[in-house]
């Protein structure tokens, strides 16, 4: 206030041209007192526009803060309590924009209508920035339009600046020092509250570290138990009832922050709206202490309070309360924390059922709701419809009969006309091998034969009955040789013996080479029967029956399922991929003509009607009873 008294005593009076270096001289000091000690960037300004405006022989003077929402806001003007300029305004703007010094004339109406403005003057703007970041623009009316005395002008401003600028970085760094401060006493009094393990030790903690901290009589803490705030610790006081009275005064001081959701300080500021009836009725304890009480906020709630006392001659400071108010931000959701964590498990697991109903029964939550019921419906439809249990295996076509060509001597192999993949028709000519020496040797017995039978024809003749009988046997013996010639020249031709499907053989690329003895040439199968082999987990092999009936699907043809009917269950194991799978054989019905052996797909065997419930349910049933023996001693 006297800061201010002192600049408006100066520049009232307007430092008349007669009476102003004698008001300089006099107020002066004063004002570079104010200048020094101002705690406000404002009271700055009005001393230094006070003490600059006289050196610049300048009537009029302002200094704006940029950035508002109307563009420049006046911060002090010279003289007091008149009104900046609009003159003024625009050059400071001009400034701003264009982060430099500005000069504009200064244009006045001449004294007779319709006469042209005339120049008496000029106003100079400069931004006052600090580290590269302008906070004020300076502005003056100058009486003056020599260059040279503008030019002096500016770097007059300029020099004189520094006060300002300094001021502002002064400000500044109070307030961080003072964020500072604020941000270590939070730190101190958290890590006390981390290092206990247990939630009354941290409250103790917590109340005794406030109290050091901030020079109280006494703090205490509480927290929000069934509408209402219990004490948990008392600075200074290892133990305390409930009866107290001091117990149930620091109760009412929470309740009655909590209630109205702030802060309550008493005695009360001006202009305070809060009710303090249990912080009076506390403060008389101390006849006529100063209270402090500030709610904990968690999350959307109030979980507690903490209240400070102290004498009647120390009063709480505005940064007190600041620093107060982070501490109880800070501590408040850890406390809640180990609050919680520290409850039995039956009141853990009540308060998660409490919490789960009203989220379930309360208002909002409607996404949950229907999430809830959809699953409810779920569950009861699963328990209720029952559908055909079927069990699946992946699966295999194969032929019904499947006969193999094979080679009955050796020899070369002469033609191949078909291979692995080709339909055939009974008698069709499969492959041949190299018969010309079979030929030969048949053509030698031939005439060995018609040699033997003149000769015998001879012996006829001349009735030489020895003769006759050694002819007759050379005969026989041509004959039998030439038979056998013929078989063997007849099956080195392999046909086809029925009508099918060549399912492996390629002789294509092996023409004149070696055929051995009893070598397979050809597999064919028939094109109107086939069998299903499926691989069956052992856990479902017990489920399957002869005579079941299902389908499958192969995978060349998804759109056309095929019945089968199982005929085969070999009760032998085949270990692949790490799972044990029995062979179960099922006949193809009549009437698939378009699948082929090779083929594989999925089976799927009708077994009966089951729940849902029970079908999806089982494999984590087996696997629960398994593990339970397994286990079970």
């Amino acid at each position: 206030m006297s800061e201010r008294l002192a600049v408006e005593g100066f520049s009232a009076s307007g430092l008349s041209a007669a009476g102003s270096a004698a008001r300089l001289s006099l107020l002066e000091p004063a004002l570079w007192q104010v200048l020094r000690t101002a705690q406000t960037l404002q009271a700055a300004a009005e001393a230094w526009l006070t003490l600059q405006a006289p050196m610049l022989g300048a009537p009029r003077a302002c200094v704006l803060l940029p950035g508002t929402s109307v563009g420049l806001a006046p911060l002090a003007v010279f003289p007091a309590q008149s009104e900046c300029e609009a003159g003024l305004r625009e050059t400071a703007e001009a400034a701003l924009r264009e982060n430099r010094p500005v000069v504009q004339a200064m244009a006045e109406t001449g004294p007779l209508p319709g006469a042209p403005p005339q120049v008496s003057g000029a106003w100079i703007a400069l931004p006052l920035a600090l580290d590269d970041a302008c906070f004020a623009v300076a502005g003056f009316a100058l009486d003056s339009l020599d260059k040279d005395e503008l030019r002096a002008a500016i770097r007059q401003v300029q020099w004189g600046s520094a006060w300002l600028v300094a001021k502002q970085a002064e400000l500044i760094g109070r307030g961080e020092r003072r964020t500072l401060a604020r941000s270590r006493s939070v730190l101190d009094l958290l890590a006390g509250v981390l290092e206990q393990s247990r939630f009354s030790a941290a409250c103790t903690a917590a109340v005794t570290d406030l109290a050091i901290a901030f020079s109280c009589q006494r703090a205490a803490i509480g927290f929000v138990r069934r509408g209402s705030a219990r004490i948990t610790a008392i600075s200074h006081s290892a133990q305390f009832g409930r009866e107290m009275n001091l117990v149930r005064r620091l109760g009412a001081c929470m309740n009655e922050a909590i209630d109205q959701r702030s802060l309550i300080l008493f005695p009360p500021p001006e202009n305070e709206a809060t009710v303090t009836t249990a912080h009076a009725d506390l403060a008389r304890l101390q006849y006529g202490g100063r209270v402090l009480t500030v709610p904990m906020l968690v999350d959307d709630r109030f979980v507690g309070a903490i209240t400070l006392e102290r004498p009647a001659d120390q009063p709480f400071s505005l940064e007190t309360v600041e620093q107060v108010s982070a501490c109880a931000a800070a501590i408040g959701p850890v406390l809640e924390d180990k609050r919680q964590n520290d409850r039995w498990l039956v009141l853990k697991a009540s308060d998660a059922v409490m919490n789960g109903a009203r989220l379930v029964f309360g208002p909002n939550k409607t996404g949950l709701k229907l999430g809830l019921a959809a699953t409810l419906a779920l569950v009861l439809a699963l328990s209720v419809i029952q559908t055909d249990y079927r069990v699946t295996a992946d699966a295999r076509v194969e032929g019904l009969v499947r006969r193999s060509v094979v080679a009955s001597y050796d020899g070369y192999l002469k033609t191949a006309g078909h291979r692995a993949g080709d339909t055939v028709r009974k008698g069709d000519l499969l492959a041949a091998l190299e018969d010309r020496d079979l030929a030969l040797e048949r053509l030698r017995w031939v005439t060995e034969r018609q040699q033997r039978t003149y000769e015998y024809d001879k012996a006829l003749a001349t009735r030489q009955p020895a003769t006759i009988n050694v002819v007759k046997s050379q005969i026989d013996q041509a004959d039998a040789q030439i038979r056998l010639l013929d078989e063997q020249i007849a099956r080195s031709k392999f046909t086809a013996p029925f009508d099918g499907l060549i399912v492996s053989g390629d002789l294509s690329q092996s023409i004149g080479g070696a055929v051995s003895r009893g070598q397979v040439l050809f597999e064919i199968a028939p094109l109107d029967s086939y069998r299903v082999v499926l691989s069956v987990d052992e856990r479902l092999i017990a489920d399957l029956r002869e005579g079941q009936t299902g389908h499958v699907l192969a995978t060349s043809l998804p759109d056309q399922p095929q019945m089968l009917t199982i005929q085969t269950i070999t009760p032998v194991a085949e270990a692949r991929n790490g799972r044990n799978l029995f062979r179960v054989e099922g006949r193809i019905a009549d009437g698939a003509t378009r699948l082929r052996p090779g083929m594989e797909g999925i089976a799927k065997v009708d077994v009966d009607r089951r729940l849902l419930a029970w079908i999806w349910a089982r494999p984590i049933v087996d696997w629960l009873r398994l593990a339970v023996w397994h286990w079970w001693p």
